[in-house]
């Protein structure tokens, strides 16, 4: 019986700030893997993809446009076994899983949904629904998938602050902003890989390299820097991610990362999920797992 082929689709550069290379890494990693299994593998990025691309049986990819997306979403239709499942990667887009985590009663810092053409912060919604004032210090962060330049996450120490990031962000023609409140505590890093039992975790401090250029004082970065102290307890993070794979029918997520503060309290709170992350601190490990996964699948 002849084995099955794999197209695997590299992220667009302007999705993947300073990250290209680790991202295109994790995907050839795995194809390795499944081409010594005797996989049959090709590469393509996602901006060539076209209507015209001939299906695989199978598509590991870290597409995010639009119109990529929905030539998978035809595919999944037609067949195809499609990992990460495009209703996954729309779930983990900001405002989307804003309110699922909310649905879900996964834990995590306050949350509003804003309408940038709207400044008075009485009227704000929360994911809840409910109408309340937005608390200071914040994090304001552009509403779609990924932040895609250093100033699309901002920090909010005030209400002038957070006032100056919505004019910014309207300007710019972002309709929507997500806002979270800004916790004390240790933000912790933290892969997964359903079926697999697949976990890996670090400090957000011991990464070792950041996305966007450190200078900027309002990039991503300093949303990890919540606290000097950090830890490595596996319990708060272990907590999280069984909640997350109690809720895998409805985040549709087979392959993910996320961002974490564990507060004084001891509880882990979600701040971010991304589709198919770069696996950078344990790439090999990770590439096992996936190949794995995508045998137990077919």
């Amino acid at each position: 019986m002849a084995m099955k082929s794999v197209l695997c689709i590299f992220r667009a550069a302007c999705f993947s700030p300073g990250m290209v290379e680790r991202d295109e890494a994790i995907l050839r990693a795995v194809a390795s893997r499944l081409q010594s299994a005797g996989y049959t593998v090709s590469f393509i990025h996602e901006e060539e993809l076209t209507a015209d691309t001939p299906m695989p049986d199978i598509t590991l990819h870290m597409v995010r446009s639009p119109y990529a997306l929905s030539i998978l979403t035809q595919w999944e239709n037609a067949g195809c076994h499609v990992l990460n499942p495009v209703e996954g990667v729309h779930n983990v887009e900001r405002e989307a899983l804003a309110r699922l985590s909310a649905e879900l009663r996964i834990p995590t810092p306050k949350t509003w949904i804003v309408d940038t053409a709207n400044l008075n912060t009485s009227a704000v919604i929360t994911t809840e629904g409910q109408h309340e004032a937005i608390t200071f210090p914040c994090w304001v962060k552009r509403a779609g998938s990924c932040a895609q330049q250093p100033n699309d996450v901002c920090f909010a120490s005030d209400i002038n602050a957070y006032e100056q990031s919505i004019t910014r962000f309207h300007a710019r023609g972002i309709d929507k902003a997500v806002v979270m409140e800004h916790l004390d505590g240790a933000c912790i890093k933290f892969y997964v890989i359903q079926d697999t039992g697949f976990l890996h975790f670090l400090p957000a401090e011991k990464l070792g390299y950041d996305k966007f250029d450190t200078s900027h004082p309002t990039n991503e970065k300093r949303e990890e820097e919540h606290s000097r102290e950090q830890t490595t307890d596996q319990l708060p993070i272990a907590k999280l991610c069984l909640s997350l794979d109690e809720a895998r029918n409805l985040f549709k997520l087979k392959v993910y990362g996320g961002d974490a503060i564990i507060g004084p309290d001891g509880i882990a709170r979600l701040i971010d999920l991304n589709d198919w992350p770069s696996f950078s601190v344990c790439r090999e490990e990770a590439a096992d797992a996936i190949a794995q996964l995508v045998k137990m699948h077919e």
